[in-house]
């Protein structure tokens, strides 16, 4: 009997200890990566800082989890640094650590140069990782082999091929309850495969929400009807019907972090019909010095041209920089890092079938040969989603979840929001119904959405008067400032950050811009606060105080009249934005402008 009782309490000790499925195909897939990147050293906690593009979101928590076991268990005895190694899942617009929080000071965390970092997608990689990375990896889905291992050191028993892959492309958090000790997991797979058998729209909508095309996704703007001309044009090469010095072989998408350049470039190849290839110089310059990188970047290209027709997607182009702005040592470097690039995108024959996209949260900062026609000439913006566009785009990731719901609350609500931010406010209504083991509803997605605050009814008679100096205002110069009135909004319910209202006007195409037309837009400017103190005595701070009050773009304005356009005080000529930025205001540049309350 003691013999016996000792037997099962050994037996529960192991299962007790067993690691989990999911951890198991973490750290096979995480070790293989750095082996095969010849990064053997981040295994056993030398300094470095290693960025991991995960194959799914939902599954982060777990490969964060198994990249601490595996430097708490490689460096245990060779490295007591290793102790103070950062692993952190970054996901806009902070970043979360399992199991305990690490410290979120970015700055802190890459001067310690011991960081392993996994996001999602390369577009939450914050630059100044991607710049001080020793390399970018993708991570890959684990392949038969891995999982069948794994269910083999868990199950104690050999698995099926078939149930494998049966299960394979699956979340790991799914596999993990799966596959459990001393479980025989055949009746549990067969099971979960006669659930997957769902009706055609269902598979249509699966299919959709995990390969989606230029038709699925909403908010691109011009962007979208680009992309379909494109997929045309391509078609027509493909035919022989049109000749490849009539495609647009290269475009510059630019638009706010989290609008989806990259989704779009995806969805783009998939509407086309052709491979995509992605890239950026971050990856390049992982590969070692200025001689590999430039043989990578020639490398990605000849890859493209191999693979024509295709699509070769270059993240963050604004990192090459602009020549006309360089400076110290690293100029020539720099230098020959552009001319090399500029080299690769020139030439009719020499990528025949490849389009290039460069893709850059900030246009300003790129070289303005890279983007004359012949090589990223055309340049097509994805703007913030608008009121419908975020509608359709929750409707995307609800996956026909909440149909016959009203969304238009939700959406206002998010107002301001770019499709990442609305994906994760998706992401947590669902972790909430999921944590609580019920189906997901509406009230899931409110209780992720910034928290509203109720105005009082002097602050809205405030805000109201505000806008309405700017609109009665606008009306009268509008001719003269040449902009006219698109729409004013005021709100009862605003969130922590947002504004109380603001008013948009739309600049009058052709019309040319003298000294009047800028002290009437600079006088639209100020109304909003004139108007407060005619109606209550004095102005309060909402018109000023931020990078995108109108007290500041007003004073942009007259700096840029006296400054640079010679405008007030004689001719002359100055930087009145700061080197690198264009002396123009932000508002004249721009189709329209907004000007508001906070």
């Amino acid at each position: 009997m003691n013999n016996s009782f000792r037997l099962r309490r050994m037996r529960m000790m192991d299962d007790r200890r067993a690691p989990e499925f999911a951890k198991i195909v973490a750290r096979c897939l995480i070790v293989r990566a750095l082996r095969r990147a010849s990064l053997r050293y981040a295994l056993y906690g030398q300094p470095c800082v290693i960025a991991f593009v995960l194959p799914l979101a939902s599954d982060a928590d777990i490969f964060v989890e198994a990249a601490q076991d595996i430097l708490r268990s490689r460096c245990r005895s060779r490295d007591r640094g290793a102790a103070y190694y950062k692993v952190v899942y970054w996901n806009k617009p902070r970043p979360v650590g399992k199991p305990s929080a690490p410290d979120t000071n970015l700055r802190e965390m890459l001067a310690e140069n011991r960081l392993f970092v996994f996001v999602s997608e390369m577009e939450s990689l914050p630059p100044s990782i991607r710049s001080a990375s020793d390399a970018i990896i993708d991570l890959v889905t684990p392949d038969i082999d891995v999982l069948k291992m794994a269910a083999r050191t868990i199950t104690k028993r050999n698995v099926p091929d078939d149930v494998i892959s049966a299960v394979a492309g699956e979340p790991l958090s799914l596999l993990n309850e799966v596959f459990k000790p001393n479980r025989d997991p055949v009746p549990i797979v067969r099971r979960l495969t006669r659930a997957r058998d769902v009706g055609p729209d269902q598979q249509r909508i699966r299919s959709a929400v995990e390969q989606p095309t230029l038709d699925d996704i909403h908010g691109l703007g011009e962007a979208a009807v680009w992309g379909r001309e494109l997929a045309k044009d391509l078609a027509d090469f493909r035919e022989g019907l049109l000749p490849w010095a009539d495609v647009d072989r290269g475009v510059f998408v630019s638009g706010p972090t989290g609008t989806g350049k990259t989704t779009f470039a995806q969805a783009l190849a998939r509407t086309c019909n052709v491979p995509i290839h992605i890239h950026s110089l971050a990856r390049w310059q992982a590969k070692g010095y200025l001689n590999d990188l430039l043989k990578a970047m020639r490398a990605a290209f000849d890859e493209a041209r191999r693979a024509a027709p295709c699509i070769l997607f270059v993240d963050e182009i604004d990192s090459f920089g602009d020549r006309e702005t360089l400076d110290g040592k690293n100029e020539q470097y720099c230098r020959e890092v552009i001319n090399a690039f500029l080299e690769c995108l020139d030439g009719i024959e020499a990528r025949e079938g490849v389009v290039v996209i460069g893709a850059s949260n900030m246009p300003g900062k790129i070289d303005k040969a890279i983007l004359r026609p012949g090589r990223l000439g055309k340049h097509v913006r994805i703007p913030l989603p608008d009121a419908e566009a975020r509608i359709g785009i929750l409707r995307h990731h609800l996956r026909g979840e909440l149909a016959s719901e009203d969304m238009k609350d939700i959406a206002i609500r998010l107002d301001g929001s770019s499709g990442a931010v609305i994906e994760q406010a998706v992401r947590d209504a669902r972790r909430k119904a999921r944590s609580e083991r019920r189906p997901l509803t509406v009230a899931d997605l409110q209780h992720g959405l910034p928290p509203r605050i109720a105005l009082s009814d002097e602050a809205f008679a405030l805000a109201c008067v505000h806008e309405a100096g700017h609109v009665v205002v606008g009306h009268l110069l509008g001719n003269e400032a040449g902009r006219y009135l698109v729409e004013a909004r005021t709100f009862r319910e605003i969130t922590h950050d947002g504004s109380a209202g603001w008013t948009a006007f739309r600049q009058t195409p052709g019309v040319t811009r003298g000294k009047r037309a800028y002290l009437a837009q600079i006088t639209i400017l100020v109304s909003g606060i004139a108007a407060e103190a005619i109606s209550f005595g004095e102005h309060t701070d909402g018109g000023g105080g931020g990078d995108d009050s109108d007290l500041r773009h007003a004073t942009l304005i007259a700096a840029a009249m006296h400054v640079s356009a010679g405008m007030v005080g004689g001719s002359r000529f100055g930087d009145a934005g700061g080197r690198g930025q264009s002396t123009r205001l932000r508002n004249s540049e721009e189709s329209t402008a907004r000007y508001g309350s906070r």
